[in-house]
């Protein structure tokens, strides 16, 4: 069921905005948890061909995430995910669902006492022509296992996360994850370019070709970017989120984040920093293009939903660029790099107020220490 469209002013959301109110569809922001974290006889959407326990597109996320992980039903991955589902990560894309269940077997043992919070679920879609979900959740979780980044610490560790998940008939067919593995790795006290220059060798030891990217361009045919700028009147969110990534990542007009943020606007990002106001918000982003001087960003999704305290817009996005500068990375290693990330932004009127980002530094630095360059060589 498509979701009705309701005034701007009565969502307090963007001016013009496209997204639409829940109309009875779970929310997660605000609310005791346990009422999403329990099955439901009653339909609040049409669910067609998703088991009777599901209310709705959100209870279903919710709810199957907490079978599967809270509760170890491990099995259920066979149920929900399509047999032949792709799941891309900042890694590489695997393919079936043997895979899903077998990551999350590693991340279990790992991470054996992890609970998980569910901060936001952005939706579009419906159950005819499918649904479309991302949700960001926050993990707590103790180092108890060996994991991909060695022997256990027994270090305790908090991160975010975002999974954007197609599904249909109660399967998902189509999944992209990011956890913020920069701050687990330095959580559970070990040094992230350490971690990295170890899997990527590891990489090369078994065969698997590096990711490679090819030089970015800025604009197609490298025209230099021009400046986009907005309508007067209405103007929907995602609009204005695609000329504000523009502008920003593409056209470097930092001048303009007053134009889209909050002046105390608050920015939880990797890897686990927590930012407040716009000269730190405009010192991170600097921070990040200084190192990829010939940046530029593709917005690939957008999906949102009305919650209880506000508008939440959700992102999924890519930024390409060469190694060539200075900073967060290190010194320039000429290689090229593909950052996979996810935003979701909670409104207030036209400014954004909070902003959630996650991206994975470790395989940022997988790339930056990878023995070959763009050509291979």
């Amino acid at each position: 069921m498509a979701k009705p469209a309701t005034t701007a002013l009565a969502r307090g959301i963007p001016g013009g905005a496209t997204a639409s109110a829940t109309n009875g569809v779970s929310r997660v922001r605000h609310i005791d948890i346990n009422e999403l974290l329990s099955p439901r006889t009653d339909r609040r959407q049409s669910l067609n061909g998703y088991q009777e326990c599901y209310s709705d597109i959100v209870h279903y996320i919710a709810y199957c995430t907490h079978r599967i992980w809270a509760e170890k039903g491990i099995g259920l991955i066979y149920d929900h995910y399509d047999p032949a589902c792709l799941v891309h990560t900042p890694y590489g894309t695997s393919s079936g669902v043997d895979d899903v269940v077998a990551s999350t077997l590693q991340m279990m043992q790992s991470f054996p006492d992890r609970s998980s919070r569910l901060v936001n679920v952005a939706w579009c879609g419906d159950d005819r022509k499918g649904f479309y979900t991302s949700h960001l959740g926050q993990s707590r979780m103790t180092n108890l296992g060996p994991s991909a980044y060695g022997p256990a610490t027994g270090r305790k560790v908090s991160i975010r996360h975002i999974a954007d998940c197609e599904s249909v008939a109660n399967r998902i067919t189509r999944e992209w994850l990011v956890r913020d593995n920069g701050a687990l790795v330095r959580q559970i006290g070990l040094d992230p370019h350490e971690v990295a220059r170890k899997m990527a060798a590891a990489e090369v030891a078994r065969g698997s070709d590096p990711v490679r990217h090819g030089l970015t361009e800025r604009e197609p045919g490298q025209r230099l970017p021009t400046s986009r700028y907005l309508p007067a009147t209405s103007v929907s969110a995602e609009e204005r989120l695609r000329v504000m990534f523009h502008e920003i990542w593409n056209a470097r007009r930092l001048d303009r984040l007053k134009e889209f943020y909050a002046p105390n606007a608050y920015v939880h990002t990797a890897p686990g920093r927590d930012i407040q106001g716009l000269n730190g918000i405009t010192w991170q982003i600097i921070r990040l293009l200084a190192t990829m001087p010939n940046a530029s960003i593709s917005f690939d999704h957008f999906c949102d939903v009305q919650e209880t305290d506000g508008y939440i817009a959700a992102v999924r996005w890519t930024l390409n660029g060469t190694h060539s500068g200075n900073g967060m990375f290190g010194s320039p290693s000429g290689n090229p790099i593909s950052i996979l990330g996810m935003s979701h932004f909670r409104f207030e009127g036209d400014l954004i107020v909070q902003e959630w980002t996650v991206w994975d530094e470790i395989s940022v630095l997988m790339q930056v220490h990878a023995p070959v360059n763009a050509l291979g060589v």
